[in-house]
């Protein structure tokens, strides 16, 4: 039987969710081995405001953290392997990033077929640019990426991805906004991807596995989105080494300069994001076929 190792790291779930939708038509087809990613400390949830912005310097300069031992035979040799992993400040999250820069992880997916999974908010695409590097690095194969994202606005879905981090609560906010995260529907429908999947699996090919998926609708990228995200990661890592001149994680010092960054990006996200937005469509037209030639390159699997 067919060996797929699945690994990955949920701190609220709904990755988890996302992931398990997508593998049930592999049930009692393959044998599948899952490792669910577990850092030390772990990191709480819902976070406590400055805990959530301690994470970013880290996050965006992808450092490793620690993670608790694996329970996954890393001599087997496994068919597949899927990674699957939320976006933190535009980048992989630090479990996730341990894990693609450990003996381990170098170990069992050099030169083998990966398949990523994102569960985001709405701007995934330069984590999947670093994601895809580090496998490059360990000599591993991305054949496949699937991202889903929450479909509602910009501005609405900030909030409420927020209001979900920081109390735990995936409710209509004061029964006005919409429920944060990706749609239950979004989710269940994940298995539709199942089905490419095991057939590459199966046959071993999977040359045209990226393109099938997207036939599915696996990735879908908002060109205004895109632009600001591009943007928005550069920035990142300007305040990540700003902050880190005062130290580690946890570090007090940092403190003042962690609530700096969080009010300018609040101000950003609210304030500058409409009008940027609004900027980018003036322009559209003179930049359309460098625009259209970005969508098909992150729409792929492929690495510069």
């Amino acid at each position: 039987m067919k060996k797929v190792l699945v690994v990955t790291y949920s701190q609220s779930g709904q990755l988890n969710d996302i992931v398990a939708n997508t593998i049930k038509p592999f049930e009692g087809k393959v044998d599948i081995i899952w490792e669910h990613l577990k850092p030390k400390p772990d990191y709480p949830f819902p976070w406590k405001d400055i805990h959530f912005w301690d994470a970013q310097p880290e996050c965006v300069e992808m450092i490793p953290g620690e993670l608790e031992p694996m329970n996954f035979d890393t001599n087997g040799d496994y068919d597949l392997i899927i990674l699957g992993y939320p976006i933190w400040f535009l980048s992989p999250p630090i479990p996730i990033t341990t894990f693609l820069k450990s003996d381990e992880a170098k170990k069992v997916m050099n030169g083998k077929p990966i398949v990523t999974i994102i569960g985001s908010r709405n701007m995934w695409v330069t984590a999947q640019e670093n994601i895809k590097q580090m496998i490059n690095d360990i000599g591993g194969n991305l054949v496949g990426n699937i991202s889903l994202r929450d479909r509602h606005h910009n501005l609405p879905s900030v909030v409420t991805i927020i209001y979900w981090l920081t109390t735990g609560k995936k409710d209509r906010m004061w029964g006005i906004f919409p429920l944060p995260g990706i749609s239950d529907k979004d989710i269940s429908e994940s298995k539709r991807f199942g089905k490419p999947i095991l057939e590459a699996i199966n046959s071993n090919d999977y040359s045209d596995l990226q393109n099938k998926l997207l036939k599915l609708k696996s990735v879908e990228i908002v060109p205004s989105v895109l632009s600001l995200e591009k943007k928005g990661k550069k920035i990142f890592g300007l305040w990540s080494k700003f902050i880190r001149k005062k130290g580690g994680p946890g570090n007090p010092a940092r403190h003042g300069r962690l609530k700096i960054f969080k009010w300018y990006l609040l101000t950003v996200i609210f304030l500058i994001t409409p009008i940027a937005t609004l900027v980018f469509y003036l322009t559209y037209p003179l930049f359309y076929f460098q625009i259209k030639k970005n969508l098909k390159y992150y729409s792929g699997a492929t690495t510069k």
